[in-house]
């Protein structure tokens, strides 16, 4: 059971504790299914290295671009949320990751949406 998203300070929420460290090495997808069923909602927050090259899916499986070109698959992000933001997301859903690097890191920290 993840913990209830509540920002009670000033920019402050509480510790996940339904969490995720994945590794990953260069072009070998990893997955990580939330908790729960579709009516379980979720906020999602990633963290990365800052050189960290990563892309990110929900529910399919992301691809890198090929050298020299431009990808344009919807919902395959290059470093989803790495500004901060966060993703919405319902139990069950999948989140898959690949990266183009040697080994990159991926922190998912999973909160409970009321």
């Amino acid at each position: 059971m993840a913990i209830q998203y509540n920002e009670n300070y000033n920019l402050t929420i509480p510790q996940s504790d339904v969490c995720a460290q994945v590794a990953l090495q260069v072009g070998v997808e990893r997955t990580f299914t939330l908790p729960g069923l579709a009516t379980n909602k979720y906020s999602v927050r990633f963290t990365y290295n800052s050189t960290s090259n990563v892309f990110v899916r929900f529910n399919g499986t992301p691809t890198i671009p090929a050298l020299g070109s431009v990808g344009t698959e919807q919902y395959n992000e290059f470093r989803a949320g790495c500004d901060g933001s966060q993703r919405y997301a319902q139990g069950g859903d999948v989140i898959h990751f690949i990266t183009p690097d040697a080994t990159a890191y991926v922190g998912v920290s999973v909160r409970a949406i009321p």
